[in-house]
């Protein structure tokens, strides 16, 4: 027999009467204890969902470094006797002079304002997470410390110097191609460099690349996927397209083809790896080899695209870091005669908007390779770089 509810309990009651009235009373609260358990322990299981799912609110790398912001305050308050949590405002506020007041053997901040800023966010995310009050950024007495911070130190924005299309190409001909083991590492760099600039993607969209997210495409070129980024954290994705190039050197599907067809060389051993390099020839002497066979048939989809090279010319299986292609942007720029100090892997995209707009093409068409939110900020990439885009002064007949 099935009970629906209390109910039908007391009517069994009436109904059979005696002891068999009893057990079945017994049984239903039995199973009602049960079922409370039951939907507690899954409650529990939701919870614990949820508190993963909210670890993955932030990038791995703003994580790590509201991590980072977070220990610092914890030794701060360790050394003046206050408990780091939960944070107190007026406490924030004497952290943030602190901070502010902190300078170098040779008189400069050490921190910049934007630190100051990031610390000020680590602390409001942290404290929130942990339990306390939303919102102590803009709390009154912090923001107003956090604002005349900004006021009184008026720091520009660094702005990497962009590398554009003639620089590129120089830092690709500089390289040792024909040479063992540096050809190897050369063919990465000259990928790396012309996909970062013809794609105009963030250092860290690259070196999370696969095989399989940059495919030929017969018509197009080469179709990269972006699986996320740090403005698509929830991955939807995008799809770029980088058209065949009228110059081998330049070509950044000839590229791919040199440094793939590298990274297959290097699974059947160091000699095949070694005749490749050194018939390579140098760029000048160079002609397309995007049309033959794909080298990436050969290879694991879900493989890393760039990774680093031993000095001995092997080709490793890890994936190359971001803090690496940084490295290798200042490196090449350094062999190709520059000044390296204010170049780095964000200058290729610098370099791609810039080289874009001073060819003629608008904010739009620019934004559909840069992903950026607004013409707003292209138009940061034409005061810093391109001054002359759209200006008035260019008609006075000076």
């Amino acid at each position: 027999m099935q009970w629906s509810c209390l109910c039908g309990v007391r009517r069994s009651r009436l109904l059979i009467g005696g002891e068999e009235a009893a057990d079945v009373s017994d049984s239903v609260v039995v199973r009602q204890r049960q079922d409370l358990a039951a939907t507690a322990q899954w409650l529990a299981t939701l919870s614990g969902q949820a508190d993963e799912h909210a670890a993955h609110s932030l990038a791995p790398r703003t994580r790590e470094a509201y991590d980072s912001d977070w220990r610092q305050w914890e030794t701060w308050c360790e050394r003046f006797g206050l408990a780091p949590h939960p944070v107190e405002p007026g406490a924030v506020r004497l952290y943030l002079a602190d901070m502010a007041g902190r300078t170098r053997t040779d008189g400069t901040p050490w921190f910049k304002s934007s630190s100051i800023e990031r610390h000020l966010a680590a602390l409001s995310y942290r404290n929130y997470e942990l339990g306390g009050t939303p919102g102590l950024a803009r709390h009154p007495h912090v923001a107003a410390v956090m604002d005349g911070i900004r006021n009184t130190r008026k720091e520009a924005p660094l702005r990497r110097r962009p590398l554009l299309r003639d620089d590129v190409a120089r830092l690709v001909e500089a390289m040792d191609h024909d040479r063992w083991p540096a050809g190897v590492a050369a063919a990465r760099d000259t990928f790396a460099l012309l996909l970062g600039f013809a794609t105009a993607m963030r250092r860290s969209e690259v070196a999370a690349l696969r095989v399989g997210d940059v495919s030929r495409d017969d018509v197009d070129g080469l179709h990269v996927r972006v699986r996320s980024s740090k403005t698509d954290q929830a991955g939807r994705g995008h799809v770029l397209a980088v058209p065949y190039g009228a110059h081998p050197v330049t070509c950044v599907p000839c590229a791919r083809t040199r440094w793939l067809s590298l990274v297959a060389a290097a699974q059947v051993g160091r000699s095949t790896t070694m005749r490749q390099v050194l018939t390579t020839g140098h760029p000048v002497d160079w002609v397309h080899v995007c049309r033959g066979a794909d080298p990436a048939a050969g290879l694991g989809a879900s493989e890393p695209l760039l990774r680093p090279v031993t000095k001995g010319g092997v080709v490793t299986d890890r994936p190359l870091s971001s803090t690496s292609l940084n490295q290798a942007v200042k490196r090449r720029a350094g062999d190709a005669g520059y000044d390296p100090t204010h170049l780095g892997f964000h200058s290729l995209r610098a370099g791609m908007v810039t080289q874009a707009r001073r060819n003629g093409a608008d904010a739009r068409s620019v934004r559909r390779q840069t992903r950026h939110s607004s013409d707003a900020m292209v138009d940061v990439y034409d005061r810093e770089h391109n001054p002359l885009a759209g200006n008035a002064v260019v008609v006075l007949g000076l």
